[in-house]
């Protein structure tokens, strides 16, 4: 088994490269959409079921906070902020509660290059049944926090077991 400092590197690793990756992939998702999707039009993968739809996002996940780019900037670079400090504060040693964090900062960067650069976020994943359209960013975001709250979870009931051992 590595020592403590190895693991850590290779927790860090996961970490990034889990930001990495998903960075990489919404960046290119969004580019091949504004390239090959007129914006405002809608593309069928599934009938009735998936479209990629292109469309300008000037407020934060799945359309909501509409014209509020600068703050939603904002608040986009303190999330990232939040996320690398939980990082390095609430030390979990699991490969997945660190590839949750990288899929979250990984998306949360995607959607503020956007942001800052372009003033609107690229959305094109359209499910007929959810009723908003998102991006790669939003739904790494999700699953990221979705996952994360679960691992932490799991975390705190292990260590209140352990308190009561």
């Amino acid at each position: 088994m590595a020592d403590k400092k190895t693991r850590n590197i290779l927790l860090s690793v996961y970490f990034v490269m889990a930001a990495t990756g998903v960075l990489v992939l919404d960046q290119a998702t969004k580019y091949l959409v504004i390239q090959k999707v007129p914006i405002n039009t809608s593309v069928e993968v599934i009938d009735g079921f998936f479209y990629i739809t292109h469309v300008n996002n000037t407020g934060a996940a799945f359309g909501i906070f509409q014209e509020y780019t600068k703050v939603l900037t904002v608040i986009s670079i303190v999330a990232i902020f939040l996320i690398v400090l939980l990082k390095l504060v609430v030390k979990i040693d699991t490969v997945l509660y660190n590839i949750s964090l990288g899929f979250i900062l990984g998306g949360a960067l995607g959607n503020l290059i956007d942001r800052y650069f372009v003033g609107r976020v690229t959305d094109f994943l359209n499910f007929t049944f959810f009723g908003a359209v998102f991006n790669i960013a939003d739904l790494f975001i999700n699953v990221g926090f979705i996952l994360a709250i679960i691992i932490l979870l799991i975390e705190y009931r292990k260590e209140k077991r352990l308190k009561r051992s």
